[in-house]
C-alpha cells in the first residue's frame, strides 16, 4: 500500500453517507493508502452505531464509548443500517460533538441508489431488502412507509444533504465537508487530489451479487 501522506485536511475523517454508498470502498481506499480505518465496528463486536448512540444519549462526546484508539484515521462507516443510522438521527450531535473532523459526504444515482437497496437482501431473511428495512425505520425525513419509490428516496436524501451541509457551516475553521459522487469516472483522480492518497486505491467493494434489475413498475411502486 501506499505510504500515507500527511492530509491537509483535519483528521478524523468521518463517512456521512448512506448504506450502499461506498462505505467499503472508502474504507479499503484509505487503508490502502496507508491511514488506520474503520468500517462499522468500533472495538470487538462492538457497532459503532451502538456507543455512538449511547454516548450521545448519555450527553458525552460521540466518540466517547467506543473501544477505540486514537490512531484512527477514518470512520468508513458509522451505521448499522437503517435501524441504527446515526448520522442521520444524531447528526447534529455528531457534527457539534468533536472538536475537529472532515466529513464526507457521498453521492450516486439516485435510481441505482433505489435499486442496490431493492436488491440488498439479508442473509437471515432473504425476503427483507434494505429498502423495506429503510421504510420500516421511521427516519427523521423518512418516516414510516414512506420510501415507495425512487421519488421519495431522492427527496429524503436531497433533504439529508441540505442538513449535512447546514450544520458543517456552523463551524468553520473546525470542520471541513468533501462530496463524492462515487459513479464519476474520475472519482479517483478527485480523491487523490483532496486526500493525497493515489487514485489506484480507490474502487469498487461489496458491490451486490443479487440481480441489479429492477422493473419500471417495481420502481415507480
Amino acid at each position: 500500500s501506499d505510504e500515507a501522506v500527511k492530509a491537509p485536511l483535519k483528521l478524523p475523517f468521518i463517512n456521512l453517507g448512506m448504506p450502499k454508498m461506498g462505505s467499503t470502498s472508502l474504507h479499503t481506499y484509505f487503508q490502502c493508502g496507508g491511514y488506520e480505518s474503520i468500517h462499522w465496528a468500533c472495538g470487538k463486536k462492538l457497532y459503532c452505531a451502538d456507543c455512538i448512540k449511547r454516548a450521545i444519549q448519555a450527553g458525552l462526546p460521540p466518540f466517547s464509548k467506543c473501544n477505540i484508539n486514537n490512531t484512527v484515521a477514518s470512520y468508513a462507516q458509522i451505521d448499522r443500517g437503517p435501524e441504527n443510522l446515526p448520522q442521520n438521527n444524531y447528526l447534529s450531535e455528531i457534527v457539534g460533538g468533536v472538536s475537529n473532523a472532515t466529513f464526507i459526504l457521498t453521492f450516486r444515482n439516485m435510481t441505482k441508489w433505489y435499486m442496490s437497496l431493492t436488491n440488498w437482501q439479508s442473509k437471515k431473511s432473504p425476503e427483507v431488502n434494505m429498502r423495506n428495512r429503510f421504510q420500516r425505520a421511521n427516519l427523521t425525513g423518512l418516516p414510516t412507509g414512506v420510501g415507495r419509490n425512487v421519488s421519495e428516496f431522492s427527496h429524503f436524501y436531497c433533504e439529508y444533504v441540505k442538513r449535512v451541509r447546514e450544520e458543517v457551516a456552523k463551524y468553520p475553521g473546525r470542520h471541513e465537508l468533501v462530496e463524492i459522487d462515487i459513479e464519476d469516472p474520475k472519482v479517483g483522480w478527485q480523491l487523490e487530489e483532496v486526500f493525497g492518497v493515489n487514485r489506484t486505491c480507490w474502487g469498487k467493494k461489496n458491490g451486490a451479487v443479487h440481480n441489479d434489475t429492477v422493473s419500471e413498475e417495481e420502481l415507480q411502486r
